[in-house]
């Protein structure tokens, strides 16, 4: 058992049938061999609070390791004790490093460093010419240091399932609780084996496992010491680790589509929204006037009709950031719309500015635009001057729609 804790069986028994238990045989001594094996507690006042436990029920603890110290070694005694404690300490947290930077470059390389496979996936056991050698059940470990573990569709019900839920989902817009209900009504069991509920499936959605991307680091929790979230630019993220169940464009748009489900992220993007709207309200102003528009009532009346879409900026996978923007009917009588990019924890939210075709959108009525692609880089508009320019360009367009 780990010694970063008292949650030690033997330990906790040590307490309660012996030292606190006013029926238990007389002793005077706790023979322990040396300050590690009490425990490599990260706070040394705790292996003192257990020491002190013993001294008040009249135990003394004895490390082996120093011996019974005489009268005249107290002095020494007491101050080599803390400081062994601290060395027990360290040693866990240094090999814990050690573990650490070890489980980071395996998972830089795409690789699991232990756990259990995501729903509709299977651990894969890749031998150390990293050649396929069979998938692991339940259980089951890899048995050579070198061998790598990687994950594959496991192609059964459940990977079938994964592919519906998404497909249901962006295709058919159906609402997560309604998939769980359909579920539930087939008697399809969930991954922990009992019925579905609407975050068991928006778990699902929001997993990027399912588009092939190996992430590491997503938490901390060492030595024992808690359990926190780590932020995004602390993770290890390695797209296109393993083969997708998901094409990355379906699981876009369903990052999209979820993000108006959650509260708390959708009332972030709404004010940035808000707020992004009203710097571009006034700067449109602006440019009206300059181009000869007068009447505070017709600026108003443009700027009501002009077409601008905005979407939230999302990182699915690596670090490349997207953007999903939906097209009214009434905006396509237009050629053009200004796509505006919102990063809702920034000051000012506007983010990205796009020039996009209404013919792009297709029959879905939506556009998604992935950093470093083509159709990123065709339509991304780079300085203010370009801005300007295709603004006045769409407001030509939306001129001849009034008259």
């Amino acid at each position: 058992m780990s010694g970063l804790t008292a949650n030690r069986q033997g330990f906790k028994r040590l307490f309660k049938d012996w030292i606190e238990n006013p029926n238990a045989p007389h002793f005077d001594y706790v023979l322990v061999y040396d300050v590690s094996r009490w425990g490599r507690f990260q706070n040394q006042n705790e292996a003192a609070y257990y020491e002190h436990i013993c001294e008040k029920n009249n135990k003394r603890v004895i490390y082996i390791s120093q011996g019974f110290p005489k009268e005249e070694q107290e002095l020494s005694h007491s101050i080599i004790t803390p400081m062994e404690r601290w060395m027990a300490a360290q040693y866990s947290k240094q090999l814990s490093e050690k573990v650490f930077y070890g489980s980071l470059n395996i998972s830089k390389q795409g690789y699991s460093v232990g756990g259990t496979a995501s729903y509709g996936l299977a651990r894969l056991l890749l031998d150390e010419n990293k050649r396929p050698v069979g998938v692991l059940k339940k259980g089951q470990h890899k048995a050579i240091s070198n061998a790598r573990i990687t994950f594959v569709p496991a192609n059964d019900q459940t990977t079938d399932i994964v592919k519906q839920i998404f497909d249901e989902f962006v295709t058919k817009w159906k609402l997560p609780e309604e998939i769980a209900n359909d579920l539930n009504a087939y008697n399809i069991s969930s991954p922990s084996g009992k019925q579905w509920h609407k975050e068991t499936v928006m778990r699902i959605l929001g997993n990027e496992a399912y588009i092939g991307t190996r992430i590491y680091n997503k938490t901390w929790h060492k030595l024992k010491q808690g359990h926190r979230r780590n932020p995004r630019n602390e993770w290890v993220v390695v797209p296109n680790a393993f083969p997708a169940i998901v094409e990355e464009r379906v699981f876009v748009e369903a990052q999209q589509r979820l993000y108006w489900l959650v509260p708390t992220r959708w009332k972030k993007g709404i004010y940035a929204m808000r707020k992004a709207e009203r710097a571009l309200k006034q700067e449109l102003h602006k440019l009206f006037l300059a181009q000869g528009f007068s009447e505070q009532e017709e600026i108003d009346e443009i700027c009501r009709v002009f077409p601008i879409l905005y979407g939230v900026t999302f990182s699915p996978a690596s670090n490349s950031s997207c953007w999903c923007f939906l097209l009214p009917s009434q905006m396509r009588r237009y050629r053009f719309v200004l796509g505006v990019g919102i990063a809702p924890n920034r000051e000012d939210p506007i983010e990205k500015v796009f020039l996009i075709p209404t013919k792009e959108f297709g029959d879905n009525d939506f556009q998604i635009l992935q950093e470093g692609d083509i159709t990123y880089t065709t339509y991304h508009l780079t300085d203010e001057l370009q801005i300007k320019e295709k603004v006045i360009d769409i407001l030509k367009e939306v001129k001849m729609a009034a008259a």
